[in-house]
């Protein structure tokens, strides 16, 4: 595994401008990249998500850089996705899409073919809002008929993007490039704390998971594994605020000693390169 890199700024607004040149350069080398055998790589397979790491998207196609990249050989997929009508502003998809993914479609650059989405709630608004009501009940038999519904949904979306990252990857995929954020509690993509009652960052048999009674709205979503997120060649994080300094250094902590299910993002690594994009103000309880 690459050792942990943190680079600081002064600011959000630098961190972010940076990071899209930085997507932007690392994206044609990976492109330009000569394979052992001489021959040049087919692919790049890219892994977003949302809030704060998904904004330098937005800043992409403004480097004149971008206009060398042969987005054909782009793969997009996702870390986590919120498990909600196809378009619900709630979708990490759907903000990717708005800040560059959409353009490069209009204009011929980027095949939709090579866009992974996980799979939306395709129920009617109107039985989404029952059972949605129905799992929160003071009910037992109603919460649990609610409950079983949605986790099978969940299980079976997680189980359809396994199958399209072993279909386009192999057996035992592996993400180029993995871009994430951290929440406030530290976790990352849709990863929580344990003591939120959430496990799914202990799985270590499945390569995406779902996940109900997020504690962040919305409550329902499927996400990358653990172990899939670690074995990334290539892992970046995007941190910024005063109110993720506490956790940043107790995931730092956790980091050295194996990881620490209170802090999600310590079980988070990358083969070939790892590094942590912060702000001065995030920092300030690291040692």
């Amino acid at each position: 595994m690459a050792n942990r890199t943190l680079i600081v700024y002064p600011n959000k607004d630098l961190m972010i401008q940076a990071g899209a040149q930085r997507l932007t350069l690392t994206l044609l080398d990976l492109l330009a990249e000569r394979l052992p055998n001489g021959s040049r790589r087919e692919r790049v397979d890219v892994a977003l998500s949302g809030g704060s790491a998904a904004q330098p998207l937005g800043l992409v196609l403004s480097d004149p850089l971008a206009a060398s990249i042969d987005w054909s050989r782009v793969h997009f997929w996702w870390s986590d996705e919120r498990f909600v009508p196809v378009d619900s502003a709630d979708r990490n998809a759907l903000e990717a899409r708005r800040l560059l993914l959409d353009q490069l479609i209009a204009d011929g650059r980027l095949p939709e073919s090579n866009i992974h989405e996980m799979a939306p709630d395709v129920r009617p608004a109107d039985e989404i809002a029952k059972v949605t009501a129905d799992a929160a009940s003071t009910d037992e038999f109603v919460r649990s008929a609610a409950d079983a519904e949605n986790n099978a949904l969940l299980d079976a979306a997680a189980r359809r993007y396994e199958d399209e990252l072993t279909r386009e990857l192999g057996p035992e995929p592996v993400i180029d490039l993995m871009i994430l954020g951290m929440g406030p509690d530290g976790h990352y993509a849709s990863l929580f704390p344990a003591s939120s009652g959430h496990h799914e960052v202990e799985v270590r048999d499945r390569l995406a998971v779902g996940v109900s009674h997020s504690p962040k709205m919305p409550p329902l979503r499927v996400s990358l594994s653990a172990p899939l997120i670690a074995r990334s060649h290539r892992t970046w994080f995007f941190a910024a605020g005063a109110g993720k300094a506490e956790s940043l250094a107790h995931v730092f902590a956790g980091a050295d000693k194996g990881g620490d299910p209170e802090y999600p993002s310590s079980f988070a690594g990358g083969v070939d390169e790892f590094i942590w994009f912060s702000t001065e103000e995030t920092v300030v309880q690291l040692v």
